[in-house]
């Protein structure tokens, strides 16, 4: 068996999945992440420092015991309206709502900001309006007379918005059609103009078990999770079904000796954080506790960096031989021409 090249070759069309910049040691934006630990283990606190980390500017809740953490969530600014209860039944309609408000006053924002640019160009300045002076009143500043700059709460930035679903495991919310939607499609909203890219929604859920019987974690969510943070199980069934759903980026075998590792730490608070789309300067697709990297010391940083990769693997390989085979061709070449003059 071989491959046949055929010389056809793709190019980059549309805008990334992940188009949100974060810090080099941060995971990358848009994410639908999955957090699965049991009761107590530190998953609200370790969210809490996730959403701090990532700069959200918005933040929307669905939980119906988010009163009793709010204490860990104040530095976020969580502003009440912004909290649903996952029961209800338009929970999903109500979030879209406002996502597309924060869209349309950006491009509302962006609009004005441009009207004012031309009648600047147009007329220089307000007292060059003449009759046009009424029509253009929203841009003129009442009391300088003077140009009046349009207002926007972010500055002209993208608001980056995010969903943390808590405690909902038994609830309505993951037998809400529409929430299922909204997590398959979530950097799809809110789309904006043009080419340019929607501002989409990054989804954080925890949850206490992987599965469960009335309510459970959806396969469809699970199967397009971008993220994963397990805490400790004591199911290995539940511990073997993660490893078989991760079989496309790392063999069960691996997975498991990597949680084995991560889990000899004895404190309940230990996690285990699976990156499945980690940036190109990250040595590696797993951490313990968030925080640190782990490596298999058995490989290079590089080997690290492309231990899910075997093609780009292959390929540095071969370009490693074919500029060996080059350097010692020209070498001979050299001494052979010294010794014949």
């Amino acid at each position: 068996m071989k491959l046949l090249d055929t010389n056809l070759k793709t190019c980059e069309l549309g805008t990334s999945p992940f188009c949100i910049q974060t810090e080099d040691n941060q995971i990358k934006l848009h994410a639908s992440a999955i957090m699965v630990g049991a009761r107590g283990r530190g998953k609200s606190f370790f969210v809490s420092n996730l959403l701090g980390w990532l700069k959200f500017d918005r933040i929307f809740i669905i939980s119906p015991t988010f009163e009793s953490n709010q204490s860990q969530f104040k530095h976020l600014n969580i502003q009440p309206e912004d909290i649903f209860d996952p029961d209800d039944p338009l929970v999903v309609e109500k979030i879209v709502a406002l996502g597309n408000a924060e869209r349309d006053d950006l491009i509302e924002f962006r609009r004005k900001k441009q009207i004012l640019k031309e009648l600047k160009k147009v007329y220089g300045k307000p007292s060059n309006l003449d009759d046009d002076y009424t029509l253009f009143d929203e841009y003129i500043d009442p009391i300088t007379r003077n140009w009046n700059e349009p207002e926007h709460q972010r500055g002209d930035k993208r608001p980056v918005m995010g969903l943390f679903v808590d405690d909902a495991q038994s609830t309505a919310i993951f037998r809400n059609k529409k929430f299922l939607n909204l997590s398959l499609k979530h950097r799809h909203l809110f789309s904006m103009p043009g080419d340019e890219s929607s501002l989409g929604l990054c989804i954080i859920m925890v949850v206490q078990s992987y599965t469960s019987t009335g309510g459970s974690l959806p396969r469809t969510i699970r199967n397009n999770a971008t993220h994963v943070g397990l805490w400790r199980t004591k199911s290995k069934i539940e511990l073997d079904l993660i490893s078989q759903e991760m079989a496309g980026e790392v063999s069960p075998e691996k997975f498991i000796e990597i949680y084995n590792y991560i889990m000899s730490d004895p404190s309940v608070h230990t996690m285990m954080f699976i990156d499945l789309f980690p940036k190109p300067n990250h040595p590696s697709m797993f951490r313990k506790k968030y925080t640190q990297f782990v490596v298999d010391e058995q490989k290079s940083i590089s080997q690290n960096l492309q231990m899910h990769d075997v093609s780009s693997t292959s390929r540095s390989h071969v370009k490693h031989h074919y500029f060996s085979f080059v350097f010692l061709f020209y070498t001979l070449y050299f001494f052979s021409s010294e010794i014949l003059t």
